[in-house]
């Protein structure tokens, strides 16, 4: 998983590189504003289900019930693929020609339909890539990564002289028919299949779990998206290219931590439903220290020279190294708290995740609409990297009042806790 995501983070930064050197920064905005789009009315169709799936494929397999899975993951793809993902696709038509305006770039035009066309693909391949993680296939979840897709727009960008968005349209329809495959191939075909679910595997305990993990995952993904929005509303295009760049360098501080998520939830979800507490703290301190080892070192690498990483993107990204400091900042914070929101979701508190990630969301909107207007890409940044601080902070206080751990703890090396 970490070798996959640092190829998916070198990704990145060469599709970044490679757009900022042949076409600007200002090309780069217009894809990270659609990319934008996409992946926030993607996140609307999967309903929160695939949250659910991490959850309930871990549980399952903990109970020996592995048999619910295949309709499990059916009725989710059915719901998502079928219903949810085509009426977003839909609305993100009928309102592109608003998104034109308020976003003020008459270019955006051409990139609706493709966005549009998307969003049922990202979805599914949402889905895909979270199910193998709950039945802990992590070297297939691992070829499901944001990153991997970069590579793949990358190769018909350099390869086949492509722009970028039928690029990366290309590696993302590649990457959902490969997600498929794996998950089909992963399912248990010999486990004794149920005539009929139980309740605890009903579709009200499936929507009740998945609307607050929705709820959570749409103000996570605003406080993820706010800044680069509201950066397209108030400044030019190019301002939305340069902190995108600074955002995604600054995201190195966190890229083991992405690495060590992915097979975290799954793990906090099996162990709980064991109820095997003494295994819960160890995986918490285990990945909290990993996440500690390598996010202190990246942070202090990036803070100590910012203009020279951005240089590398051209010299008009230069300007952007005070934001990448304020966002490394940011991050090595939420690195520091550990899996907290993570831990919240998979031991039954979604909705009090989902009520400190809304705070943290609505405070992130207010302070980007302040800042932005009067101070710029550097007022985005202050904003993000705060109310990144304030989730993360409020997210470890809860996993110590609800569950009786302490992240602190663990990076301390002890983990004297009280029982919840």
């Amino acid at each position: 998983m970490l070798a996959v995501k640092l190829l998916g983070a070198a990704s990145a930064y060469a599709l970044a590189w490679w757009v900022s050197r042949n076409e600007g920064p200002a090309a780069y905005g217009r894809f990270e504003l659609a990319l934008t789009v996409l992946t926030i009315a993607a996140l609307a169709a999967r309903l929160g289900l695939d949250g659910v799936l991490v959850k309930w494929m871990a549980a399952s397999k903990v109970k020996g019930e592995e048999g619910v899975q295949r309709r499990l993951v059916g009725r989710v793809m059915l719901v998502t693929g079928l219903l949810a993902a085509p009426l977003l696709a839909a609305v993100v038509w009928w309102a592109s020609p608003g998104l034109t305006s308020w976003l003020g770039d008459e270019t955006l035009d051409q990139t609706w339909p493709w966005v549009a066309a998307g969003v049922p693909i990202f979805a599914v391949w949402g889905v895909s890539s979270e199910a193998l993680r709950g039945l802990s296939r992590m070297k297939s979840h691992a070829l499901l990564q944001p990153g991997i897709v970069a590579a793949g727009a990358v190769a018909c960008m350099v390869g086949l002289g492509w722009n970028i968005v039928p690029a990366y349209a290309t590696s993302l329809v590649a990457s959902a028919l490969l997600g498929a495959v794996l998950l089909v191939t992963a399912l248990p075909k010999d486990a004794e299949k149920p005539s009929a679910l139980s309740t605890e595997w009903g579709w009200r305990p499936m929507l009740r779990t998945g609307w607050p993990m929705l709820l959570g995952s749409a103000m996570f993904l605003v406080m993820s998206w706010t800044d680069t929005l509201l950066l397209g509303h108030f400044l030019e295009e190019d301002q939305v290219g340069i902190y995108r760049v600074a955002f995604r360098m600054a995201a190195v501080v966190t890229l083991v931590q992405a690495a060590v998520n992915s097979y975290a939830a799954p793990l906090f979800a099996e162990r709980h439903a064991a109820g095997d507490r003494a295994g819960l703290k160890s995986a918490l301190r285990q990945t909290t220290l990993l996440n500690v080892a390598f996010s202190v070192p990246a942070f202090v690498a990036l803070v100590a020279v910012p203009a020279w990483w951005l240089g590398w993107f051209g010299d008009a990204f230069v300007v952007g190294a005070t934001c990448l400091v304020w966002l490394a900042v940011g991050q090595v914070v939420n690195a520091l708290c550990g899996p907290v929101m993570y831990l919240l979701n998979m031991t039954g508190h979604e909705r009090q995740a989902q009520r400190i990630v809304w705070i943290a969301a609505l405070g992130n909107l207010a302070m980007n609409v302040w800042a932005i207007p009067r101070f710029g890409i550097e007022g985005a940044a202050v904003a993000t990297a705060f109310s990144m601080a304030l989730w993360n902070v409020a997210a470890a206080v809860a996993v110590k009042r609800l569950l009786g751990l302490s992240v602190w703890d663990a990076i301390r090396g002890g983990q004297n806790s009280t029982n919840a």
